[in-house]
């Protein structure tokens, strides 16, 4: 019986993987992880840049403010002794930091007096402010003004200021206003209602209440009877 010849199959060596794909792999993967530090790094600096420009913002706002009233005290007898009605204005005013919201700082805004003076209600911080937005052919202005009256006379030495802000009517209108209620407390006319729109306000009347430190304390939208009107005086007192 003729002999098999059993050839042995030659085995065959695999080829060595390329060691230069496992480096480009490798290098890939360290390039991702790079990019995704590098993007979470700019993220969290960006965002506390955004913080602390607001502060800085706020903090810019001050400084120029005390240029043109050296201090609060400055600024209010400014407010008190100027003759006719002040123009308050909210164009071009940095707010940023700022809501017209309880536990936020009161946004600002600039007072332009007759004499060419300028003030802004951050210049008068440190003292307890009410800002009131109303007009004279609001029935439920006219019958809050009085107690308003009454509580800026009764808190004056106190510190407290009011603000009576008139909605976009002209000074005569306000004049008779005055008279007839015998306002005592600074009269300010907005009279493109820019501050009420800062204020986020598109009803009368409307008040906030901001407390030493430029804080609001209260806001109350609409007629505010004198009992209210008190606790929240209270809260800034």
């Amino acid at each position: 019986m003729p002999k098999s010849s059993n050839t042995p199959a030659t085995s065959r060596k695999s080829s060595p993987q390329p060691n230069t794909q496992r480096r480009l792999a490798l290098l890939a993967i360290l390039l991702g992880l790079l990019v995704g530090v590098a993007f979470v790094y700019l993220y969290i600096s960006s965002d506390s840049g955004t913080e602390s420009a607001g502060v800085a913002s706020r903090s810019e706002n001050n400084d120029s403010g005390q240029g043109n009233a050296a201090n609060s005290t400055d600024a209010v007898e400014m407010l008190l002794g100027a003759d006719g009605f002040p123009v308050v204005s909210a164009k071009d005013v940095d707010n940023q930091g700022t809501q017209p919201t309880v536990g936020h700082p009161a946004p600002n805004f600039a007072i332009q007096l007759d004499d060419g003076s300028t003030a802004s209600l951050h210049d008068i911080e440190g003292r307890p402010i009410l800002i009131n937005f109303w007009a004279t052919w609001c029935p439920p202005c006219r019958r809050e003004m009085p107690d308003l009256v009454e509580a800026y006379e009764a808190h004056k030495d106190e510190g407290l200021i009011v603000i009576e802000v008139n909605s976009a009517e002209t000074a005569a209108q306000v004049a008779d206003f005055v008279e007839q209620f015998n306002v005592t407390a600074p009269v300010v006319l907005d009279t493109r209602n820019e501050v009420m729109a800062v204020y986020r306000t598109n009803s009368l009347p409307a008040s906030f209440f901001i407390d030493k430190d430029g804080v609001i304390q209260g806001h109350w939208p609409g007629f505010l009877d004198k009992n209210t009107l008190d606790e929240l005086l209270g809260k800034i007192l």
